[in-house]
């Protein structure tokens, strides 16, 4: 006798692999618009996927205090690295802040970020002089600086670049080129994200609003 194939038991493994490509198909969709959301969630801010830890280490304020991995602890953090003679980017970035500051305050937000302006000239930029240009911005922004070793012991961590040029032969004036990202370390002190040029004061502020809504 022929055996006859059995159309059901084939009708059946077809469509359990129709249901189980439909539910793949479904299961794709919603991770990526998952993946979607998230990014959409953020207009500027470029989160790392994990946070890094930043290991310790030790700078001095304008006002001659120790700054610590410790200061960093306890809110949200914006870290910018710049010079006091800077023309350009630095001014324009400390402008943005402050401004972003005031929205947030019109906000009714009370957790507002620490911002902190880090100098890699500390030849130049130390005490009065340093305290008094991060002041103008806004009487909260702390301004901080370092030797070369304190703060190539907290740049290289974080991926923070900078050099100076040759100082002019006439004036002895040089520059010195950095990066421009504005950093953001979250309340554990660990590295969250950045805000990297074109800065676009809008988004920053709607940005921070929402990550001082996190913990």
């Amino acid at each position: 006798m022929i055996k006859q194939p059995n159309h059901c038991h084939q009708h059946g493994r077809v469509f359990l692999l129709a249901v189980t490509a439909v539910l793949a198909l479904v299961a794709g969709l919603i991770f990526a618009s998952s993946i979607m959301q998230r990014s959409a969630d953020w207009r500027a801010a470029q989160l790392f996927p994990t946070p890094r830890v930043i290991a310790d280490f030790e700078l001095e304020t304008a006002a001659g205090e120790r700054f610590t991995r410790a200061d960093l602890q306890g809110q949200w953090n914006l870290l910018f690295f710049g010079f006091t003679n800077c023309p350009d980017v630095c001014p324009d970035t400390l402008a943005m802040l402050a401004a972003s500051m005031e929205q947030l305050e019109l906000m009714r937000r009370e957790e507002k970020p620490q911002v902190i302006f880090v100098s890699v000239d500390p030849d130049r930029d130390q005490g009065e002089l340093l305290e008094d240009y991060v002041g103008w911005f806004n009487a909260d922004f702390v301004g901080v600086t370092g030797s070369e070793p304190q703060l190539q012991a907290l740049t290289r961590q974080l991926g923070v670049v900078y050099f100076h040029e040759a100082p002019d032969e006439r004036t002895g004036f040089y520059n010195v080129d950095h990066s421009a990202s504005v950093l953001i370390v979250d309340p554990e002190a660990r590295l969250f994200g950045r805000f990297a040029h074109p800065l676009v004061p809008e988004d920053v502020t709607a940005d921070l609003f929402q990550l001082t809504r996190l913990r």
